[in-house]
């Protein structure tokens, strides 16, 4: 079953778990729970794939998996260009304000970070610093791509369109 099948089914136990009578209650728990084993399983089946990569291949494989946008390519480009940058200076590249590029680039972190950053899942966490996987930022508030990562993205074709400091 497809994952958007397994959502609409998810979707409609949820209904009757709050519509139902008690016998469809209770069916409709056990196909959330038989629901809940076969995403877990396919999860860490993936996250065992994964963690026997290297991190370059695990950047070109989230971004075959999921290719990026435009605007995430003028994110990732933008700090290819101008690393030891802020997250400030680098919007201000894109032209816009505020730290709107961390927002963008943490976002497009989250986004893939089953494959960039594989790891059970956890019950509870606190939040993560998801910029972090493919970035480093300084105790002066720096940001430069790690060096695997800016291998990996010249090999989908971004580069430093400046030369390097």
């Amino acid at each position: 079953m497809s994952a958007e099948k397994r959502a609409k089914v998810r979707e409609n136990a949820g209904k009757m778990m709050a519509t139902g009578t008690e016998p469809q209650i209770k069916a409709a728990r056990e196909v959330i729970e038989a629901l809940d084993e076969i995403e877990a399983n396919e999860h860490q089946k993936l996250v065992d794939r994964l963690s026997g990569m290297e991190v370059s291949a695990r950047v070109v494989e989230a971004f075959r998996v999921q290719p990026m946008t435009e605007t995430e390519a003028k994110v990732i480009q933008a700090l290819l260009d101008n690393p030891g940058s802020s997250s400030t200076q680098l919007s201000e590249t894109l032209g816009w304000g505020g730290q709107s590029w961390h927002m963008h680039f943490g976002t497009m972190c989250l986004n893939r970070a089953t494959f960039l950053w594989p790891a059970p899942k956890a019950e509870t966490r606190n939040a993560d610093f998801y910029s972090g996987i493919l970035a480093d930022w300084s105790a002066e508030e720096q940001w430069r791509m790690k060096p695997e990562v800016i291998a990996a993205l010249s090999a989908i074709g971004l580069r430093t369109n400046k030369p390097l400091p």
